[in-house]
This record gives C-alpha cells, structure tokens and sequence, in this order.
C-alpha cells in the first residue's frame, strides 16, 4: 500500500531539482536527490539517498485544480497560483525517510504546506520532522 504526502507550493516558489537538493544539503538532512529532474515534467521514481543507501519515491507534480477538487480544504490555502508535489512510498523506512526528509524542506525553505491525503490533514513541520525522525529510527543501521 503507498501513502501519499502532499505539499503545495506558490509557483513562484517552487524549487528546481538544484534548488531542492541544495535546500537539503545546507539544512544537513541525511539526504539527497540522485538524478537530476526537470520538476515540471517529470512523474516517476525520483532517486534518493538516505544515509548514503539508495532509495528513492513516487514524485508526481499534480494539477492543483485536481487536488482542490479532491480535497476542499487544500482549495482554501492562500495560494494564488499552487503547485503540487506528490511524494508516495511503499512499505521501506529508506522511502518513508526520503519522503520526509524532502518534504521537510519543501516546507522550511520555500513555504510549502504539507498535506496528509489519507488523514485529510495539514501537517506543521515539526509534524513533517517527527515523520523523518520515525522513519530514519525504523532504518536498520
């Protein structure tokens, strides 16, 4: 079963994959992106490592309009002009951590909002911390 985590971001925000990366290696995570990407384009498997082990997530940048219409209360977020990021992983600690370690800065360092679709929920970054930090204890060292 994948679960899904969404973050919404104004456009004029929304980090290029050089950005992301670069967001991840200045606030230290544990992470970094793999491959470069071009952001808009791109759905697929986006490779990460975690801890140097490579791992990676589902990445799909969705239509806003369709997320809103899924879930009303994301059509309330005081963006003029969102983007959507989601980030999916299966049942591996290394893709959960991937996930919430990118989605951590996604959040701190371009003022993204993090959404839980299967809770209906917003998520606060120390909610999006909590997840790393559980994700990575899971990890076998």
């Amino acid at each position: 079963m994948a679960v899904e985590l969404l973050v919404i971001l104004a456009t004029s925000k929304a980090p290029d994959w050089s950005g992301w990366n670069q967001a991840l290696w200045e606030t230290r995570a544990p992470a970094s992106l793999s491959r470069s990407e071009d952001l808009k384009r791109f759905s697929g498997f986006l490779p990460v490592r975690v801890r140097g082990r490579a791992t990676g997530f589902e990445f799909l940048n969705r239509p806003a309009t369709d997320v809103m219409l899924e879930y009303p209360l994301v059509a309330q977020l005081p963006f003029e002009h969102p983007v959507v990021y989601s980030l999916s992983y299966g049942g591996h600690p290394e893709e959960c951590a991937a996930v919430f370690l990118a989605a951590s800065v996604l959040v701190s360092r371009f003022d993204g909002i993090a959404f839980d679709p299967q809770q209906g929920v917003m998520l606060s970054l120390e909610q999006v911390n909590d997840g790393a930090r559980q994700c990575l204890g899971l990890m076998s060292r």
